[in-house]
């Protein structure tokens, strides 16, 4: 199931029709199978798409098509929704003076043939003001919050690295800093590299007739690579991850400098997994990959890419458990025992070393870049 899954999707990246022939044999159970596989992977609208245009002699049953169509369309639903009341905070910050640049989901979903089946959550947002072509981010991130809760919004103030706004039922993180720099001087160095790619000329686009901005390809593959890599370390990623690098890849492997990107990735010890990442698009999405990305065939990468693959499928989140206080930090330490495998492999650091650290800087007081 997780082939067909794979090549569905694969279809999906590429513009290409799904062999109906491969798909004939398939029992109900089977086709209900898959179509809970999509949900729990967060693909049910991207894979609707290809189902739906299959000849009637070899689609899933009527009434699993229907409930198919049925969640899709609730995903539809939902994400124009979190559209609309995104575009709404953009220009409430607007008519202040502050540019909204969008981070993951709404980010990423710009690269999928249909944008309302890339299913997210809340918006993630830097703001900046640009005057003259120079950019500044100092104040913007308290002047937003302050914006937001002058127009009676509800703001929590209790993590570093943003704020959280309820907007109309929409939550909405404001961004200080993209990355959680207190970890390390790396991770501060690359928040300083973002901020530059952000600065670029004509690095960030208008998404449609809305005030919300949409970064560079160069900003959104790293910044894609370190959430994606925090997420793969300490609990899981799902198979929409991979999707989220397979459709940017598709549409925007030629504007990337690659030599910077993977200077990059070397420094911070997101090569293999990013390597991985590549396998997984050329191999099971069946996509061509420019020369750049560097796709390898050697045995580590191919058996390290075969356990992200379980990895991914095993579907496990620590945000998704409902526990919380002891039982949330005991999930946590659980997660972290059981990945301890990505640390040695994919991320070639020491686990415990790394989370001593953590801690350890989780109580500085100074983010200042």
């Amino acid at each position: 199931m997780t082939t067909l899954l794979y090549y569905i999707l694969g279809c999906a990246v590429n513009g290409t029709s799904v062999d109906a022939l491969r798909l004939k044999d398939l029992t109900a159970e089977e086709w209900g199978e898959l179509y809970l596989l999509g949900k729990k992977q967060g693909v049910t609208g991207v894979l609707f798409e290809q189902i739906q245009k299959l000849p009637k002699e070899v689609a899933p049953p009527r009434e699993l098509l229907l409930r198919w169509m049925s969640h899709t369309m609730s995903v539809e639903h939902q994400t124009k929704e979190r559209f609309q009341r995104s575009a709404e905070f953009a220009e409430l910050m607007s008519n202040h003076g502050l540019h909204t640049l969008v981070l993951k989901g709404l980010a990423l979903s710009g690269y999928y043939p249909n944008l309302w089946h890339r299913e997210y959550g809340d918006l993630d947002c830097y703001l900046y003001e640009e005057k003259e072509g120079l950019f500044s981010w100092t104040g913007c991130y308290e002047r937003g919050n302050q914006i937001a809760e002058q127009a009676g919004f509800e703001i929590e103030r209790d993590y570093y690295k943003h704020s959280h706004i309820k907007f109309n039922g929409l939550e909405i993180e404001n961004h200080q800093f993209s990355l959680p720099i207190k970890d390390s001087e790396e991770v501060r160095a690359l928040e300083l590299e973002l901020r530059r790619l952000i600065e670029k000329p004509n690095a960030a686009r208008r998404i449609g007739k809305t005030h919300l901005m949409m970064p560079s390809a160069d900003f959104n593959a790293l910044f894609f690579t370190a959430h994606a890599m925090s997420h793969f370390l300490f609990e899981s990623i799902r198979v929409r991850h991979v999707l989220d690098w397979a459709m940017f890849l598709k549409k925007e492997q030629d504007h990337v400098d690659w030599n910077n990107f993977w200077m990059w990735c070397d420094r911070m010890h997101y090569t293999r997994f990013v390597r991985c990442l590549n396998y997984i698009c050329s191999h099971y999405l069946e996509m061509e990959l420019c020369s750049s990305l560097n796709v390898e065939d050697s045995a580590e990468i191919t058996r390290l890419s075969e356990r992200m693959m379980q990895d991914i499928l095993s579907g496990y989140s620590i945000y998704t458990t409902g526990h919380t206080g002891l039982q949330h930090r005991l999930d946590i330490a659980v997660s972290y025992m059981k990945g301890l495998w990505k640390f040695r492999d994919v991320y070639q650091r020491n686990a415990f070393w790394l989370l001593l650290k953590r801690v350890k800087n989780y109580w500085k007081k100074d983010v200042k870049l």
